[in-house]
């Protein structure tokens, strides 16, 4: 017997066994639908057994032939069917091996239709669907409460201490909990620091281990990679610009080239133009456990129109999570907020302008960003007149901790910033010259 044969055989057992044991159908339901099965007899009756069932009637052989159009013709297959499956012990391994053969009967299905693919667009929104049929799960996952208390219990004997990502930024170390799976935001105003900071974050995963793919919409690599060695060799940016080293700084930079290669490499992707689902499509491909998208409101998604940027955004807000959930990759979302906010304060002469801090509320566009994220950092200059002065650092939402606001120095000429301990601290430092935690 070939295996679509073993497949079919196991879809006849499955309505069997729901035929001979109406406590079956519960179970059943609960891990597949009908649409998995393929063979056109096994999904008709397993339809009308769902419609009987949805209905709070027993689905015994009578009521479910009475829920078919033309339904006698098929009692003989039914008869069948139940002879062919003596008992519902075995209904569980019947289930598996139907989830099983739906999966593959999808996925050559999906791989048909790539024979027949007319551009590139159309391949990736494919392979997506490929990825998504592979990576399938239980449909409703669940623990009992004697179950939760055994996993807890096993969870908290076990010598393997939990992994949470790492971001270079003691506090944030210290207070998020965010694994593979979980999406996080960054925001900030435009030029704010953001993508310097999210590097310096990438820089600190890719040192912990983690494979990680940078996706810019914004920034070369080669400029990306400018930045990176300002940081690492602790060389003034505008030296790397003009091409102006000194010896002992070509030494740094020799330095810092072996260190990059080795002790922290991450992958930058040009991705400009690219859609959500291109960016879903390489990073499986490439086997990225962190993903960052330098900025989420530059993505666009096929099939969908740009000149509603609110629709486009939450298309793919729920996209990425989707993504990060059904493939435990952490993402990463860089995220554009909406113009400060300016209030009024005082009276008379005493009256002036006040910028209001930002806050989840300010991220643009979708408050679809919002919900969605795991954890959410906010960063800021803490002189709005002045983009040379220190930043603000908020974690914003923290859906396992607390949240904490904290100063970060900024040296802009080596692209570095630094979680300060005191106002002194950064007072101090010297001018262009960071304590960062990647030349230690």
């Amino acid at each position: 017997m070939d295996r679509p044969d073993l497949a079919i055989l196991a879809q006849q057992s499955v309505i069997g066994s729901m035929l001979i044991d109406e406590r079956c159908v519960p179970m059943v339901f609960q891990k597949l639908r009908p649409e998995d099965f393929t063979e056109p007899t096994c999904r008709t009756i397993c339809r009308a057994i769902h419609k009987v069932f949805l209905e709070g009637k027993v689905p015994d052989p009578v009521a479910v032939v009475g829920a078919i159009k033309g339904g006698d013709s098929y009692v003989p297959w039914m008869r069948q069917a139940m002879e062919a499956t003596p008992t519902a012990a075995n209904v569980g391994e019947y289930i598996g091996q139907v989830r099983e053969a739906s999966m593959m009967y999808r996925f050559r299905n999906l791989c048909m239709k790539g024979i027949e693919c007319l551009d590139t667009t159309e391949a990736a929104e494919l392979s997506r669907k490929m990825s998504l049929v592979l990576s399938s799960s239980d449909r409703m996952p669940r623990m009992t409460g004697p179950e939760l208390a055994a996993n807890f219990l096993e969870r908290m004997n076990s010598k393997d201490k939990p992994k949470y990502l790492p971001w270079g930024i003691p506090t944030a170390d210290r207070a998020t909990y965010a694994e593979l799976g979980d999406m996080i935001l960054l925001g900030g105003y435009s030029s704010s620091g953001k993508t310097l900071l999210s590097v310096l974050m990438a820089m600190a995963q890719a040192k912990a281990g983690y494979k990680v793919g940078y996706y810019s919409l914004e920034t070369r690599p080669e400029k990306m990679a400018d930045r990176i060695f300002a940081s690492v060799a602790k060389v003034p940016l505008d030296k790397i610009k003009t091409r102006d080293f000194s010896e002992d700084e070509w030494k740094r930079f020799a330095d810092a080239m072996c260190r990059v290669a080795t002790e922290f490499p991450f992958d930058i992707i040009q991705a400009s133009g690219f859609t959500v689902d291109d960016v879903i499509t390489d990073a499986i491909g490439h086997g990225y456990q962190v993903v960052y998208v330098d900025y989420v409101q530059l993505l666009t998604v096929a099939g969908i129109r740009a000149d509603n940027p609110r629709i486009v955004v939450t298309e793919v807000s729920q996209r990425l999570k989707r993504f990060a959930q059904s493939t435990k990759t952490a993402v990463v979302g860089l995220a554009q907020f909406s113009r400060p906010e300016e209030v009024v304060v005082g009276k008379g002469d005493n009256k002036k302008k006040v910028i209001v801090p930002p806050d989840m509320h300010s991220f643009k566009e979708s408050g679809q960003l919002e919900q969605d994220a795991d954890v959410a950092f906010l960063v800021w200059p803490s002189n709005a007149k002045d983009n040379w002065s220190s930043r603000l650092f908020k974690i914003g939402k923290n859906k396992e901790g607390e949240r904490h606001t904290v100063e970060l120095a900024f040296y802009g000429k080596t692209q570095t910033m630094v979680e300060l301990a005191s106002k002194q601290k950064f007072e101090e430092a010297p001018k262009g010259v960071g304590d960062n935690p990647f030349t230690d």
